[in-house]
């Protein structure tokens, strides 16, 4: 008869797996990033100025590659964390990721009132 592995050296798949899948999350939410970039770039107005849809979509894609990016290396963190037995470790990268985000929205906001006050 096999031996059954130990529980206390190996983790609960489930959480392996739902590691994974908060991994794919980001990476949706980049791909979302950078889809919305391109179509900023593809579709809107220069907004106000002639290069800010330039600007806003250099920024968004830049924003989902850093998205996925840290999404992978939470992801990293998070699994070796796991293996290890030790408590998960701080999420810096939400903030920082919701920041960027918001500081594109205030840029689009403000190309498109210098748009709307323009005409």
């Amino acid at each position: 008869m096999p031996p059954s592995p130990d529980s206390t050296t190996h983790p609960d798949y489930r959480f392996t797996l739902a590691n994974e899948r908060t991994l794919l999350a980001w990476l949706r939410t980049g791909l979302a990033l950078v889809a919305g970039g391109v179509a900023v770039a593809t579709y809107a107005p220069d907004l106000g100025v002639r290069w800010g849809s330039a600007a806003v979509a250099l920024g968004l894609v830049l924003v989902g590659l850093g998205t996925a990016l840290a999404g992978y290396r939470r992801w990293r963190a998070n699994e070796d964390a796991i293996t290890a037995g030790r408590p998960l470790p701080a999420n810096w990268m939400m903030p920082t990721i919701a920041a960027a985000v918001a500081a594109v929205i205030v840029v689009v906001a403000v190309l498109v009132g210098v748009e709307v006050l323009g005409r």
